[in-house]
Order: C-alpha cells, then sequence, then structure tokens
C-alpha cells in the first residue's frame, strides 16, 4: 500500500548513539544555499532530484537490512556480517543528508512509495542462494549505479555544501560496493556451474531495472529553458540527456564487464535487449 515518504526524528539517546556513530553530517556547510541567486525552476528540479536520492537511500537500508539477514542465515563469515551491518547506518546517514539538502533548496516534493515492496525479497531453495542474489542485486549493481551515476554528479557539482554531500555519500558508498566483490571471493568457490548461470538470470533482471534511465530517460530530467545548466550543476542535478549517457556508461563499466570476469554473465540477446 502506497504512503506519502516521510522521515521521522526522535531526538534524545537515539540520536546521542547515531551522531557519535555518524558526527560527520553536522560538519557539512548547512545553511549556505542563497535560494533567491537560482531560479525556481532550477530550485523545484534539485529539490525532486535531492527527494529521490532520499527515498533510494532509504531504500538502501531496506535492502542492506535483507542481505544482513541472508548473510546470517548462510553463516558468511563474522567479519563480513559485521562489516554489512556498518552499511546500515551509512544509509541512514545518507537519507538524513539527502533529506536535509531537499529542505535547503525550499523543501522536499511529494512523493508516494511502497514500503512492504521496498526491498527484494527472493524466493530461492535456500540461504545460500538467497545470499548470492541479494549481494548482486543491492551491492554489484544497485549501489555500484548509484555510486557510479552521484560520482559524475559530484564532478560537476560547484556549490560547496552539495558537493560535501555527495562527497560524504561516495565515500561510504566505495565500501558497499566493495563488499559484493568481498563476498564472491568467499562465496564463488563454494557454487556450482547451475548457480552461477541461475545469477546470470538475476543479473539481467536487475539491469533491466535501470536500463529506462538511458533507453527512455524521463522528461522530468529535461531542463526548461529557464533553468541554467550552471544553476543545475550548482545544484547537483544532472539533465536527462547526461544521465543518460553517464548510467549506460556506468552499468558496462562498473557492473556487466567486472561479473563477466568472474563468470556471472549475460548472453549476447541480453546485451542487445539492453544496449542495442
Amino acid at each position: 500500500m502506497k504512503a506519502p515518504f516521510e522521515i521521522e526524528w526522535m531526538g534524545g539517546p537515539a540520536e546521542h548513539c547515531f551522531r557519535k556513530a555518524r558526527p560527520s553530517t553536522e560538519s557539512l556547510p548547512w545553511g549556505t544555499v542563497d535560494t533567491s541567486k537560482f531560479s525556481a525552476a532550477a530550485l523545484d528540479m534539485a529539490r525532486a532530484s535531492w527527494t529521490e536520492v532520499a527515498i533510494n537511500e532509504y531504500r538502501a537500508v531496506a535492502s542492506f537490512a535483507e542481505v544482513l539477514r541472508a548473510l546470517v542465515d548462510t553463516k558468511a563469515p563474522l567479519d563480513l556480517i559485521g562489516m554489512t551491518s556498518d552499511f546500515l547506518a551509512d544509509e541512514c546517514s545518507h537519507v538524513e543528508i539527502a533529506s536535509r539538502m531537499a529542505m535547503e533548496l525550499g523543501g522536499a516534493v511529494e512523493r508516494m512509495v511502497d514500503l512492504d515492496r521496498f526491498a527484494v525479497r527472493p524466493r530461492t531453495a535456500n540461504a545460500f542462494q538467497r545470499a548470492n542474489e541479494l549481494v548482486l542485486r543491492v551491492s554489484c549493481v544497485a549501489e555500484a549505479f548509484a555510486g557510479g551515476t552521484a560520482t559524475v554528479s559530484y564532478g560537476r557539482t560547484t556549490h560547496e555544501l552539495p558537493r560535501q554531500a555527495y562527497e560524504t555519500i561516495l565515500r561510504d558508498e566505495s565500501r558497499h560496493r566493495r563488499m559484493g566483490g568481498i563476498y564472491l571471493e568467499w562465496a564463488l568457490e563454494k557454487m556450482d556451474e547451475k548457480e552461477v548461470e541461475r545469477l546470470g538470470d538475476v543479473l539481467f533482471d536487475a539491469l533491466k531495472s535501470v536500463a529506462p534511465f538511458w533507453k527512455s530517460p524521463s522528461k522530468k530530467r529535461s531542463a526548461p529553458d529557464a533553468a541554467t545548466q550552471d544553476e543545475l550543476q550548482a545544484l547537483g542535478w544532472l539533465p536527462s540527456s547526461t544521465f543518460a549517457e553517464v548510467a549506460r556508461e556506468v552499468v558496462l563499466r562498473d557492473i556487466v564487464e567486472p561479473l563477466a570476469t568472474v563468470g556471472i554473465t549475460i548472453s549476447e540477446e541480453e546485451r542487445a535487449h539492453l544496449f542495442g
């Protein structure tokens, strides 16, 4: 059931513990965006973009919670479980940063979400297969895609606040992406050929969910005449045409090619379907 996406903050002991674990958020230069220097169109697009970032990071909290449980169920190495558990606090911090960015620009935009369908919950035969699939979907695909595209946004952002927001998020995302490779080092030797082949099918299914970014870019990301490119870059926003090119390149370079080196591949027909 869909409901408005809203963030609640408790304060007190909960905030104290969270700040102790993730203190860097408060050091960002909040309050430094002078909205009077930007057009209404540019602010609206940036508000919508940062709202979407907050939603995606909240989805990452749910996704890594599923990954963590799968790792426990399959008795993955304890230090790997501990590493992954730390990602939940990272993602909560990212939700806060993106939400506060939207508020800096005039407030978040209304978005409806279905929290019951927020994270993938694979129905596989055993815990090991669930862990394989979830790590592939979350770390190897979703986090690699988010980190790769955000890196380009970061590189083109000129205002110091969104630049530091991206920098903080990307610092964490690099570990989230690396976790997939670390897991596969442990898991691949335990997989048979049938499981590796199944993961190729999972990979194709996961990539289909991001293919619309370059196959049919959303018109919502297209900049109207009233919003200049300099304004949009300052606030951390990429227009549709640029994002489409970046998204396609990131998927090929950071997802498809690295996974192919360990035998997790998509067929030529699937590749043509995605990129042809």
